[in-house]
């Protein structure tokens, strides 16, 4: 365990009041001399004020400056040296030599106050310290100054007239000697209690106002033990105390000024330095801020017009992150972007070239780039994309992720800061409508930007006017050849651009929380058209729906399932749900969703499996019926090679988990004639038929049933 300058400076302080009072009694004969009465009370008196000064100063800050800090052991610190103060004050005008000196039994009043003061120091001190510190009212601060001084003044005027009366048997003979030794005992043990007691509460933190506390109960324990060795009253022993009780005094002063006036200045400096850091760095990963990336970017604009140089911004940011965020929570959010800003920050060499800019949006800058050297900027994306072909781990589970990023140069595509992120975040979102991809700025961008806007605008009028439609694409088992199912698929009956496909609106739909009614309005109007086709005649078939990663963390998502089978009167034998690897990352939570909605009768499937990264233990917890390979492996099954043991594998696995396999994006007889022989249960794809509306289904459906018949 380490030990920090002020446990030092602690454990020295005491070895030199252990020493000193080691080095009086081993040499105790040579050193002992008797003093002058009239220098001895001059001293004696300094030193008595001095305490009284010191006591009355704390109880003053107690009540002025600790208001909005006060504490219990401030508050109740203060109050007792105010009593102790009082006591030290009437112990000096009551020594011999002054005024008020006066005998009380075999004793004196100014031993009898000097007594006092400690033993009321000493265990007050033990009792407020017997536990650790916590905040108290300001409220309190009067009442405890009352009873303090009150105290004090009622003893005081007790000992003065205890000082008229004659015959006190306690403070004579054998019971003044024992009286004596019991206080003193009480005062010993009290202080080594208290310094044992400090220590082993603050174990793990010792603050050094509290070890300047420690110091001063340390040389306040060796004061008493001198006046209790000591030879006379007027001698170098009892000097000696006096100066470990002015020591112990001098530390107590320390403490009160690390307290008052130190630690606040040191929290204030700490306070004006993380309001100062949080003006230009993020809290979150420590990287700067947009506000330090204007300042930093626009200081490179000016070095590189001075140097006819030119300078790339990198705007990048993480694709599907709301996906991840909603699915994970936010808390697993913050630690990819976490994690995220630690490889960019080792990456870009230069800390003061990284920043956030805000959500999940991150800028590279790359100054000083001469022109020749333009081709150093496809380098450095590159490897900026590369920084994540790696997966990160978080918590037990390892999560890939990929990014977008946008590119703008200085001086070509703007000569100031704005028109520079924002050329650069349009080159970015051009990168986004692709995925994991970057490209550079192109004015051209700038119109398609537009129409995305443009777009957005028009689907929330399009989900309240209801301008989509649903297209069907048959599942068909290859062993009989017979349809057995539809997979229904959204599209968008524009007004102006016509019928537009899913990956031209569904991204949109994600980003801005329209997936949600939307996903819903395609749910029920593909159990409608179901229920239509077994009205009209066609044989009860499976309906496959996609679930979008929302709509799988939407509240109460089995009820809201369930309600539209009521409404719709569809059996829930029939529909078919499927969702993507990615959305069952959070094992706990997808096993739980997966199995209240199989508890109300409809089938699940993983769609586009392959792709993702499930973990085969996690896959046997799912309440799964069927797995579907991903057309990417399915379209060169001719050829051989790593696709074909893909597929293969999956099959075989699923066969022995009980589970049905499709094959998505069928295209020709050889696909055909390979899924057979690895005895993949349906297909789907081109090689039946396209996704068509659901008039032109019914009627393939009955041409092929009588083809086949």
């Amino acid at each position: 365990m380490s030990i920090n300058r002020a446990e030092k400076i602690t454990m020295w302080t005491a070895c030199a009041a252990i020493i000193s009072f080691i080095v009086m009694r081993v040499f105790h004969g040579e050193l002992y001399r008797p003093i002058a009465g009239r220098a001895y009370l001059f001293v004696h008196s300094g030193i008595e004020f001095i305490s009284y000064a010191v006591s009355f100063t704390m109880l003053v800050l107690g009540w002025l400056f600790f208001v909005k800090s006060l504490s219990k052991h401030r508050l109740y610190t203060a109050a007792l040296f105010g009593a102790v103060g009082v006591f030290d004050m009437l112990h000096g005008l009551t020594a011999e030599g002054m005024p008020f000196f006066h005998p009380v039994g075999e004793t004196t009043l100014s031993a009898l106050f000097s007594m006092s003061a400690q033993f009321i120091g000493s265990v007050g001190l033990f009792i407020i310290f017997r536990k650790n510190d916590a905040p108290v009212s300001a409220r309190k601060r009067l009442p405890a100054m009352l009873i303090s001084l009150g105290f004090a003044t009622v003893v005081g005027f007790a000992y003065f007239a205890m000082a008229d009366r004659s015959g006190i048997a306690v403070l004579a003979g054998e019971s003044l000697e024992l009286l004596r030794v019991l206080v003193y005992f009480v005062i010993i043990f009290s202080y080594l209690s208290t310094i044992g007691m400090v220590l082993y509460l603050n174990r793990n933190e010792r603050p050094q106002a509290l070890l300047t506390i420690i110091q001063s109960l340390v040389f306040f324990l060796f004061a008493n033990l001198q006046f209790i060795l000591s030879a006379g009253v007027v001698d170098t022993d009892m000097l000696l105390g006096h100066v470990y009780k002015l020591a112990g005094f001098y530390f107590l002063m320390k403490g009160i000024y690390y307290v008052t006036l130190e630690e606040p200045f040191k929290q204030q400096k700490r306070t004006e330095s993380r309001i100062n850091f949080l003006a230009y760095h993020d809290e979150l990963t420590g990287l700067s801020n947009r506000r330090q990336l204007q300042e930093q970017l626009s200081a490179e604009l000016a070095r590189a017009q001075q140097s006819n140089h030119k300078l790339a911004v990198f705007l990048l940011d993480i694709d599907r992150f709301k996906t991840f965020n909603d699915a994970l929570g936010h808390s697993f959010g913050d630690q990819m972007l976490q994690a995220v800003s630690q490889r960019l920050r080792l990456a870009a060499g230069k800390s003061n070239h990284v920043f956030r800019m805000g959500g999940d949006e991150f800028v590279v800058l790359m100054p000083d780039i001469k022109d020749t050297e333009t081709e150093l900027v496809d380098t450095r994306a590159k490897a900026l994309m590369g920084l994540f072909d790696a997966p990160f781990v978080l918590g037990e589970a390892e999560y890939h992720i990929t990014i977008s990023l946008g590119i703008s140069f200085y001086p070509q595509d703007g000569e100031s800061v704005e028109v520079l992120l924002k050329n650069a975040d349009t080159a970015m979102y051009c990168a986004k409508a692709h995925r994991n991809e970057f490209s550079s700025y192109d004015p051209e961008m700038n119109r398609k930007s537009h129409d995305r806007l443009r777009l957005e605008s028009d689907l929330r009028r399009a989900i309240d006017q209801e301008q989509f439609t649903l297209a069907y694409q048959p599942l068909v088992n290859l062993s009989t050849g017979k349809v057995i199912g539809v997979e229904a698929l959204v599209r968008w009956n524009h007004p102006q651009r016509g019928l537009l496909p899913p990956g031209d609106f569904i991204p949109l739909t994600e980003e801005n929380g329209l997936i949600l009614q939307l996903g819903e309005w395609v749910l029920k109007a593909a159990c409608k058209q179901n229920v239509a086709w077994q009205e009209a005649g066609l044989p009860p078939m499976m309906m496959s729906v996609n679930l979008s990663m929302r709509q799988f963390r939407q509240h109460q998502l089995a009820e809201r399932i369930k309600g539209i089978l009521d409404s719709t009167g569809m059996p829930p034998k029939y529909l078919e749900l499927e969702i993507t690897e990615s959305m069952t990352s959070d094992v706990e939570f997808a096993s739980d969703t997966l199995t209240s909605l199989k508890e109300i009768g409809v089938q699940i499937s993983i769609d586009d499996f392959g792709t993702g990264y499930s973990s085969l233990i996690s896959l046997k917890r799912f309440p799964i019926d069927k797995l579907k390979i991903d057309r990417s492996f399915v379209s060169d099954l001719a050829q051989g090679g790593s696709d074909a043991a893909i597929v293969a594998t999956i099959t075989t696995m699923a066969k022995n988990l009980k589970l049905k396999v499709t094959a998505e994006g069928v295209e020709n007889d050889e696909q055909i004639k390979f899924l057979r022989e690895r005895n993949c249960e349906e297909a789907q794809g081109f090689y039946f038929t396209k996704p068509i509306p659901a008039n032109l289904f019914e009627n393939w459906y009955r041409h092929r049933s009588s083809q086949t018949a």
